[in-house]
């Protein structure tokens, strides 16, 4: 697919967005949402799946800046329109490009959008996946978007067969999440739930609360409890839907404003 068809799409709205719910262990309440690109819509309206057309983008450096800027601004705007909506604070998870935490503007461009569109910056999350490598740039615009405006930030996929425990010793991550292999091995795995304790206890004495993605069953989501997990995602929980089912999952689960959290 060539430059110009990925641009003129990412430049005409032609992104379609979806949302997945992160629960909050021990409340009863989701106001955490991953959003994401699902697809992408084609000059002839057909849909076009997100993946093939996002590995272009990341090997492209002027695309990357402008896929990242452009879906930063639509979820922001989207968060604000449900959370008004719902009468509730929702918070953004928001996957993120390495190269785009690396601009030099990007500290600068995050502080605009929570400027113009009013979320607070505290409910906006960058999720980093540990599989990405990051300079020392990226470092300090992230640590400087925590540290200076409050933003969260996430290092995701943790637990591959490349942890990037350097990583965690660079960024100010807030949360930890765990990659989903780990959910689709408990409880049954007695080694596997070991491990899965010992990390747990690594990111309390890091002060990152884990986060356990891929949460199939009961038995699962209960055993992440049970070890004092933070918050958990999957298809138990609720699987990747559009922003209007999404309305109403946020309708339903999410925390209205002042009451007690």
């Amino acid at each position: 697919m060539e430059y110009t068809v990925i641009s003129d799409m990412i430049l005409n709205n032609a992104m379609v967005l979806q949302g997945q719910p992160k629960w909050t262990f021990g409340k009863n309440t989701c106001n955490t949402y991953e959003v994401f690109v699902s697809h992408f819509r084609g000059q002839d309206g057909n849909l076009l799946p997100s993946w093939p057309i996002l590995q272009i983008v990341e090997r492209d450096d002027a695309l990357t800046q402008l896929f990242s800027i452009t879906m930063l601004w639509a979820a922001v705007r989207k968060t604000v329109e449900i959370s008004k909506q719902a009468n509730t604070n929702l918070t953004l998870s928001l996957n993120l490009l390495a190269k785009f935490a690396e601009n030099e503007h990007f500290v600068e461009q995050v502080t605009a959008c929570l400027a113009e569109t009013g979320l607070e910056a505290k409910r906006l999350h960058f999720e980093l996946s540990e599989l990405q490598t990051l300079n020392e740039q990226g470092c300090a615009n992230l640590n400087k978007v925590h540290d200076e405006l409050g933003v969260g930030l996430v290092m995701g996929n943790f637990g591959t067969d490349k942890t990037n425990v350097p990583l965690l010793a660079q960024v100010h991550f807030d949360v930890l999440e765990l990659d989903k292999r780990y959910a689709a091995m408990v409880p049954d795995n007695e080694q596997a739930c070991r491990a899965v304790i010992a990390i747990q206890h690594m990111a309390e004495t890091l002060n990152m609360p884990m986060c356990a993605k891929g949460i199939e069953t009961q038995e699962q989501f209960e055993f992440f409890e049970e070890i004092g997990a933070f918050k958990g995602q999957g298809s138990l929980i609720g699987s990747p839907m559009t922003m209007e089912e999404l309305e109403g999952y946020v309708a339903r689960y999410a925390l209205e404003k002042g009451h007690a959290k």
